[in-house]
Protein backbone atom coordinates (compact mmCIF):
# COMPACT_ATOMS: atom_id res chain seq x y z
CA UNK A 1 0.00 0.00 0.00
CA UNK A 2 1.17 3.24 -1.33
CA UNK A 3 1.85 5.81 2.00
CA UNK A 4 1.57 9.50 1.90
CA UNK A 5 5.03 10.81 2.67
CA UNK A 6 5.43 13.05 5.71
CA UNK A 7 5.28 16.99 4.65
CA UNK A 8 8.37 18.89 5.13
CA UNK A 9 8.16 22.28 7.61
CA UNK A 10 8.86 24.81 5.54
CA UNK A 11 12.10 26.33 5.81
CA UNK A 12 10.72 30.03 6.26
CA UNK A 13 8.70 29.63 8.87
CA UNK A 14 11.42 28.36 10.95
CA UNK A 15 13.75 31.39 10.27
CA UNK A 16 10.85 33.41 10.86
CA UNK A 17 9.79 32.28 13.90
CA UNK A 18 11.74 32.80 17.30
CA UNK A 19 11.07 32.08 20.73
CA UNK A 20 9.00 33.69 22.95
CA UNK A 21 7.36 33.31 26.02
CA UNK A 22 3.38 33.27 26.59
CA UNK A 23 1.80 34.29 29.57
CA UNK A 24 -0.81 32.03 30.66
CA UNK A 25 -4.66 32.54 30.89
CA UNK A 26 -5.69 34.22 34.15
CA UNK A 27 -7.10 32.11 36.75
CA UNK A 28 -4.93 28.73 35.34
CA UNK A 29 -1.29 28.98 36.63
CA UNK A 30 0.14 32.14 37.27
CA UNK A 31 3.60 32.01 37.50
CA UNK A 32 4.56 29.76 34.88
CA UNK A 33 5.34 30.99 31.02
CA UNK A 34 5.61 28.24 28.41
CA UNK A 35 8.39 28.63 25.01
CA UNK A 36 7.49 27.89 21.73
CA UNK A 37 9.87 25.65 20.00
CA UNK A 38 10.15 26.43 16.44
CA UNK A 39 11.37 22.38 15.86
CA UNK A 40 8.17 20.06 14.56
CA UNK A 41 7.99 18.30 17.81
CA UNK A 42 6.57 20.42 21.17
CA UNK A 43 8.58 19.24 24.31
CA UNK A 44 6.11 18.49 27.02
CA UNK A 45 6.77 21.03 29.94
CA UNK A 46 7.81 19.43 33.47
CA UNK A 47 7.70 22.17 36.01
CA UNK A 48 3.79 22.59 36.18
CA UNK A 49 2.41 24.23 39.24
CA UNK A 50 -1.46 23.64 38.59
CA UNK A 51 -3.00 20.02 39.28
CA UNK A 52 -5.62 20.74 36.30
CA UNK A 53 -2.74 20.37 33.81
CA UNK A 54 -1.00 17.88 35.50
CA UNK A 55 -3.49 15.30 35.00
CA UNK A 56 -3.36 15.36 31.22
CA UNK A 57 0.81 14.77 30.67
CA UNK A 58 0.67 12.12 33.44
CA UNK A 59 -1.46 9.32 34.68
CA UNK A 60 0.39 9.39 38.07
CA UNK A 61 -0.92 10.19 41.91
CA UNK A 62 -0.82 13.77 41.72
CA UNK A 63 -0.03 15.75 45.06
CA UNK A 64 -2.73 17.57 46.27
CA UNK A 65 -1.91 21.20 46.50
CA UNK A 66 -2.33 22.87 50.20
CA UNK A 67 -4.33 25.67 48.37
CA UNK A 68 -7.44 23.11 47.27
CA UNK A 69 -6.97 21.37 50.43
CA UNK A 70 -7.66 24.60 52.26
CA UNK A 71 -10.81 25.91 49.69
CA UNK A 72 -12.27 22.76 50.55
CA UNK A 73 -12.11 23.13 54.06
CA UNK A 74 -13.50 26.45 54.35
CA UNK A 75 -16.62 25.39 52.78
CA UNK A 76 -19.34 26.33 54.89
CA UNK A 77 -21.20 23.48 56.23
CA UNK A 78 -24.10 24.59 57.21
CA UNK A 79 -25.06 24.92 53.73
CA UNK A 80 -24.27 21.32 53.05
CA UNK A 81 -26.39 20.02 55.66
CA UNK A 82 -29.05 22.64 54.52
CA UNK A 83 -28.99 21.31 50.96
CA UNK A 84 -28.85 17.43 52.36
CA UNK A 85 -32.02 18.20 54.34
CA UNK A 86 -33.47 19.64 51.35
CA UNK A 87 -32.82 16.44 49.16
CA UNK A 88 -34.40 14.57 51.95
CA UNK A 89 -37.55 16.40 52.39
CA UNK A 90 -38.14 16.12 48.67
CA UNK A 91 -37.36 12.54 48.25
CA UNK A 92 -39.85 12.28 51.30
CA UNK A 93 -42.53 14.21 49.79
CA UNK A 94 -42.24 12.36 46.24
CA UNK A 95 -42.95 8.94 48.14
CA UNK A 96 -45.73 10.11 50.11
CA UNK A 97 -47.03 11.14 47.16
CA UNK A 98 -46.50 8.01 45.08
CA UNK A 99 -48.06 5.91 47.78
CA UNK A 100 -51.35 7.61 47.96
CA UNK A 101 -52.24 6.33 44.61
CA UNK A 102 -52.25 2.22 45.45
CA UNK A 103 -51.91 0.50 49.02
CA UNK A 104 -48.03 -0.57 48.83
CA UNK A 105 -47.66 -4.42 50.19
CA UNK A 106 -47.27 -5.96 53.79
CA UNK A 107 -43.71 -5.92 54.60
CA UNK A 108 -41.97 -9.58 54.50
CA UNK A 109 -41.86 -11.35 57.58
CA UNK A 110 -39.40 -14.01 58.11
CA UNK A 111 -40.06 -17.69 59.92
CA UNK A 112 -38.23 -18.96 62.90
CA UNK A 113 -35.14 -21.00 62.79
CA UNK A 114 -35.76 -24.64 63.51
CA UNK A 115 -32.99 -24.15 66.29
CA UNK A 116 -34.71 -21.23 67.56
CA UNK A 117 -38.79 -22.32 67.93
CA UNK A 118 -39.55 -22.97 71.17
CA UNK A 119 -41.83 -25.41 70.79
CA UNK A 120 -40.73 -28.64 71.77
CA UNK A 121 -42.90 -30.86 69.11
CA UNK A 122 -41.79 -29.32 66.28
CA UNK A 123 -40.45 -31.00 63.45
CA UNK A 124 -39.19 -29.32 60.72
CA UNK A 125 -40.30 -30.32 57.15
CA UNK A 126 -37.64 -31.68 54.51
CA UNK A 127 -39.64 -31.48 51.70
CA UNK A 128 -42.13 -28.72 50.23
CA UNK A 129 -45.03 -31.14 49.85
CA UNK A 130 -48.15 -30.91 51.57
CA UNK A 131 -46.99 -27.85 52.91
CA UNK A 132 -49.85 -24.74 52.73
CA UNK A 133 -48.54 -21.69 51.02
CA UNK A 134 -49.24 -18.25 52.92
CA UNK A 135 -49.30 -14.80 51.56
CA UNK A 136 -47.56 -14.05 48.16
CA UNK A 137 -48.04 -11.18 46.04
CA UNK A 138 -49.84 -13.28 43.45
CA UNK A 139 -52.90 -11.05 42.08
CA UNK A 140 -52.04 -8.16 44.80
CA UNK A 141 -51.68 -5.50 41.69
CA UNK A 142 -54.62 -6.98 40.05
CA UNK A 143 -57.28 -6.71 42.93
CA UNK A 144 -59.11 -2.90 42.91
CA UNK A 145 -59.19 -2.03 46.35
CA UNK A 146 -55.52 -1.73 46.11
CA UNK A 147 -55.70 1.19 44.29
CA UNK A 148 -57.26 4.58 45.00
CA UNK A 149 -59.88 6.26 42.92
CA UNK A 150 -57.10 9.20 42.33
CA UNK A 151 -55.44 6.39 39.98
CA UNK A 152 -57.98 5.79 37.44
CA UNK A 153 -57.58 7.22 34.05
CA UNK A 154 -60.40 9.50 33.58
CA UNK A 155 -60.34 9.95 29.39
CA UNK A 156 -62.12 12.65 27.19
CA UNK A 157 -63.65 10.06 24.82
CA UNK A 158 -66.48 8.02 27.02
CA UNK A 159 -65.84 4.27 27.10
CA UNK A 160 -68.99 3.33 24.94
CA UNK A 161 -69.47 4.69 22.12
CA UNK A 162 -73.13 5.84 21.18
CA UNK A 163 -74.66 4.70 17.91
CA UNK A 164 -78.22 5.14 18.45
CA UNK A 165 -79.41 8.30 15.95
CA UNK A 166 -81.76 9.50 18.20
CA UNK A 167 -79.80 9.68 21.07
CA UNK A 168 -76.73 11.53 18.70
CA UNK A 169 -79.01 14.02 17.81
CA UNK A 170 -80.15 15.42 21.33
CA UNK A 171 -76.47 15.19 22.32
CA UNK A 172 -75.95 17.32 19.09
CA UNK A 173 -78.68 19.64 20.17
CA UNK A 174 -77.06 20.26 23.58
CA UNK A 175 -73.86 21.04 21.87
CA UNK A 176 -75.63 23.78 19.82
CA UNK A 177 -77.17 24.95 22.80
CA UNK A 178 -73.75 25.09 24.95
CA UNK A 179 -71.71 26.71 22.33
CA UNK A 180 -74.40 29.22 21.68
CA UNK A 181 -75.18 29.82 25.05
CA UNK A 182 -71.34 31.24 25.56
CA UNK A 183 -71.63 32.78 22.44
CA UNK A 184 -74.46 34.81 24.08
CA UNK A 185 -72.84 35.91 26.94
CA UNK A 186 -69.74 37.17 24.98
CA UNK A 187 -67.62 34.15 26.62
CA UNK A 188 -66.18 32.95 23.14
CA UNK A 189 -63.21 32.05 24.80
CA UNK A 190 -64.25 29.54 26.69
CA UNK A 191 -65.48 27.79 23.07
CA UNK A 192 -62.28 26.11 23.13
CA UNK A 193 -61.92 25.12 26.55
CA UNK A 194 -63.49 21.60 27.77
CA UNK A 195 -66.79 21.89 29.54
CA UNK A 196 -67.93 19.73 32.40
CA UNK A 197 -70.70 17.65 32.11
CA UNK A 198 -73.92 18.66 33.53
CA UNK A 199 -76.12 16.40 36.23
CA UNK A 200 -79.46 14.83 35.47
CA UNK A 201 -81.48 18.47 36.53
CA UNK A 202 -78.84 20.54 34.31
CA UNK A 203 -79.51 17.96 31.19
CA UNK A 204 -83.64 18.59 31.55
CA UNK A 205 -82.80 22.56 31.50
CA UNK A 206 -80.96 22.21 28.34
CA UNK A 207 -83.35 20.16 26.23
CA UNK A 208 -86.24 22.69 27.31
CA UNK A 209 -84.28 25.22 25.59
CA UNK A 210 -85.94 26.62 22.18
CA UNK A 211 -83.39 27.71 19.49
CA UNK A 212 -84.78 30.10 17.06
CA UNK A 213 -83.08 30.84 13.78
CA UNK A 214 -83.82 34.14 11.76
CA UNK A 215 -83.65 34.45 8.42
CA UNK A 216 -80.17 36.27 8.18
CA UNK A 217 -79.00 33.19 9.97
CA UNK A 218 -78.65 34.71 13.53
CA UNK A 219 -79.26 31.97 16.32
CA UNK A 220 -81.34 33.17 19.58
CA UNK A 221 -81.87 31.10 22.71
CA UNK A 222 -84.71 31.00 24.78
CA UNK A 223 -85.30 29.41 27.94
CA UNK A 224 -82.95 29.05 31.07
CA UNK A 225 -79.54 30.36 29.77
CA UNK A 226 -78.22 31.65 32.89
CA UNK A 227 -78.16 28.35 34.87
CA UNK A 228 -76.97 26.54 31.24
CA UNK A 229 -74.25 28.85 31.37
CA UNK A 230 -73.32 28.41 35.31
CA UNK A 231 -73.22 24.36 34.56
CA UNK A 232 -70.24 25.40 32.29
CA UNK A 233 -67.72 26.04 34.98
CA UNK A 234 -66.28 23.73 36.88
CA UNK A 235 -66.18 25.23 40.41
CA UNK A 236 -69.90 24.27 40.11
CA UNK A 237 -70.02 20.72 38.72
CA UNK A 238 -67.04 19.69 40.69
CA UNK A 239 -68.77 17.60 42.83
CA UNK A 240 -71.78 16.72 40.64
CA UNK A 241 -72.11 13.41 38.76
CA UNK A 242 -72.57 14.16 35.21
CA UNK A 243 -75.27 12.58 32.59
CA UNK A 244 -73.58 12.40 29.69
CA UNK A 245 -76.45 11.46 27.62
CA UNK A 246 -80.34 10.23 27.71
CA UNK A 247 -81.45 6.80 27.32
CA UNK A 248 -83.50 5.84 23.95
CA UNK A 249 -86.89 6.35 25.43
CA UNK A 250 -86.30 9.71 26.99
CA UNK A 251 -84.34 11.04 23.73
CA UNK A 252 -87.59 10.10 21.03
CA UNK A 253 -89.85 11.51 23.46
CA UNK A 254 -88.33 14.84 23.94
CA UNK A 255 -87.35 15.01 20.10
CA UNK A 256 -90.82 14.63 19.02
CA UNK A 257 -91.43 18.46 21.13
CA UNK A 258 -88.67 20.50 19.11
CA UNK A 259 -89.25 20.44 15.08
CA UNK A 260 -87.17 20.45 12.17
CA UNK A 261 -86.40 24.68 11.90
CA UNK A 262 -83.08 24.43 14.75
CA UNK A 263 -81.21 22.09 12.59
CA UNK A 264 -81.22 25.56 10.15
CA UNK A 265 -78.35 27.11 12.42
CA UNK A 266 -75.46 27.73 10.63
CA UNK A 267 -71.86 26.90 11.54
CA UNK A 268 -69.82 29.03 9.39
CA UNK A 269 -68.29 30.19 12.10
CA UNK A 270 -65.10 27.96 12.92
CA UNK A 271 -64.71 28.43 16.44
CA UNK A 272 -68.72 27.13 17.08
CA UNK A 273 -67.90 24.61 14.59
CA UNK A 274 -64.91 23.51 16.84
CA UNK A 275 -66.95 23.23 19.81
CA UNK A 276 -69.72 21.72 18.87
CA UNK A 277 -67.92 18.87 17.10
CA UNK A 278 -65.61 18.78 20.63
CA UNK A 279 -68.72 18.41 22.63
CA UNK A 280 -70.20 15.60 20.37
CA UNK A 281 -66.99 13.60 20.42
CA UNK A 282 -66.96 14.13 24.44
CA UNK A 283 -70.65 12.97 25.24
CA UNK A 284 -70.85 10.30 22.26
CA UNK A 285 -67.26 9.15 20.93
CA UNK A 286 -68.85 10.18 17.43
CA UNK A 287 -65.17 11.72 15.71
CA UNK A 288 -65.74 13.96 12.76
CA UNK A 289 -63.03 13.90 10.70
CA UNK A 290 -60.88 16.79 9.26
CA UNK A 291 -62.18 16.09 5.38
CA UNK A 292 -65.93 16.43 6.71
CA UNK A 293 -65.42 19.44 7.91
CA UNK A 294 -65.07 21.24 5.05
CA UNK A 295 -68.67 20.19 4.05
CA UNK A 296 -70.36 20.47 7.22
CA UNK A 297 -72.52 24.10 7.31
CA UNK A 298 -75.47 24.16 9.24
CA UNK A 299 -76.83 21.55 11.82
CA UNK A 300 -78.42 19.46 9.43
CA UNK A 301 -74.71 18.70 7.62
CA UNK A 302 -73.79 17.91 10.77
CA UNK A 303 -75.85 15.64 11.65
CA UNK A 304 -75.68 13.68 8.41
CA UNK A 305 -71.99 13.19 9.19
CA UNK A 306 -72.57 11.95 12.79
CA UNK A 307 -75.42 10.03 12.26
CA UNK A 308 -74.79 6.62 10.71
CA UNK A 309 -77.93 5.01 8.73
CA UNK A 310 -79.11 1.57 10.15
CA UNK A 311 -77.59 -1.67 9.10
CA UNK A 312 -80.04 -2.79 6.35
CA UNK A 313 -81.61 -6.11 7.04
CA UNK A 314 -81.02 -9.06 5.40
CA UNK A 315 -82.94 -10.75 3.23
CA UNK A 316 -83.70 -13.88 5.82
CA UNK A 317 -84.45 -10.70 8.42
CA UNK A 318 -87.09 -9.80 6.06
CA UNK A 319 -88.85 -13.44 5.45
CA UNK A 320 -88.69 -13.99 8.62
CA UNK A 321 -90.55 -10.98 9.79
CA UNK A 322 -93.01 -10.43 7.15
CA UNK A 323 -93.53 -13.73 5.36
CA UNK A 324 -94.11 -16.08 8.30
CA UNK A 325 -96.33 -18.69 5.75
CA UNK A 326 -92.82 -18.94 3.55
CA UNK A 327 -91.48 -19.83 7.15
CA UNK A 328 -94.02 -22.39 8.34
CA UNK A 329 -93.78 -24.39 4.99
CA UNK A 330 -92.64 -28.25 5.69
CA UNK A 331 -90.17 -28.11 2.07
CA UNK A 332 -89.00 -24.84 2.44
CA UNK A 333 -85.69 -24.00 5.04
CA UNK A 334 -84.22 -20.11 5.45
CA UNK A 335 -80.73 -19.88 5.97
CA UNK A 336 -78.52 -16.95 7.36
CA UNK A 337 -75.73 -18.00 5.05
CA UNK A 338 -74.94 -19.63 1.83
CA UNK A 339 -75.11 -22.99 2.55
CA UNK A 340 -72.08 -25.14 1.17
CA UNK A 341 -70.83 -28.73 0.30
CA UNK A 342 -69.67 -29.07 3.49
CA UNK A 343 -72.91 -27.82 5.46
CA UNK A 344 -74.81 -30.37 2.78
CA UNK A 345 -72.69 -33.38 4.23
CA UNK A 346 -73.00 -32.64 7.89
CA UNK A 347 -76.54 -32.12 7.36
CA UNK A 348 -76.42 -35.78 6.10
CA UNK A 349 -74.06 -36.96 8.58
CA UNK A 350 -71.54 -38.15 6.31
CA UNK A 351 -69.02 -35.47 6.92
CA UNK A 352 -67.59 -37.82 10.18
CA UNK A 353 -66.83 -40.50 6.98
CA UNK A 354 -64.93 -37.52 4.99
CA UNK A 355 -63.03 -36.40 8.39
CA UNK A 356 -61.43 -39.93 8.75
CA UNK A 357 -60.52 -40.20 5.26
CA UNK A 358 -58.90 -36.96 5.41
CA UNK A 359 -56.73 -38.10 8.74
CA UNK A 360 -55.62 -40.98 6.68
CA UNK A 361 -54.13 -39.17 3.78
CA UNK A 362 -53.30 -36.29 5.96
CA UNK A 363 -55.22 -33.73 4.38
CA UNK A 364 -56.34 -30.60 6.50
CA UNK A 365 -59.78 -30.89 8.01
CA UNK A 366 -61.04 -26.99 6.61
CA UNK A 367 -61.52 -28.62 3.30
CA UNK A 368 -61.32 -25.89 0.40
CA UNK A 369 -61.36 -22.95 2.95
CA UNK A 370 -57.85 -23.60 4.06
CA UNK A 371 -56.85 -21.91 0.02
CA UNK A 372 -56.20 -18.38 -0.05
CA UNK A 373 -58.60 -16.22 -2.36
CA UNK A 374 -56.24 -13.66 -3.03
CA UNK A 375 -52.38 -14.69 -2.45
CA UNK A 376 -50.70 -11.92 -4.20
CA UNK A 377 -53.21 -9.42 -2.18
CA UNK A 378 -51.82 -10.87 1.32
CA UNK A 379 -48.03 -10.82 -0.67
CA UNK A 380 -48.65 -7.12 -0.80
CA UNK A 381 -49.52 -6.42 2.67
CA UNK A 382 -46.42 -8.19 4.16
CA UNK A 383 -47.54 -11.88 4.22
CA UNK A 384 -46.05 -14.95 2.81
Amino acid sequence: MRRIPRLRRPSSLSASTSRSPIAPLVGQCPSTSYIISPSHRRPIPTNFQCSTFLRFYSTDKQPISQNSTQRAEAAPTDDVKELANEGVEEEELQLSQEWETYVPPPQRSYAERADEVSDSGYVPALTADELETVGGLKDWWDKPEHWSQSADFTGFKPLEKVVDPVVIETSVRRAVVEAFALRQAGREDELVAAWPIAGEEGLRRLMAVDIKVAENGSVSLSGDVPAILESLNWEVEEGTSGVSVLTAEEAQTVKEAWGQDWKAAPLSDPRIKFAITKRIFQLTGQLVRDHQLSSITDVRSLLRAVQKPPKPKTLTQEIQERRQDLVQLPNVSVATKRITRGDKEKALGRFKLIEEEFRKRDLPLEGHGFIRKNREYSRLKGGV
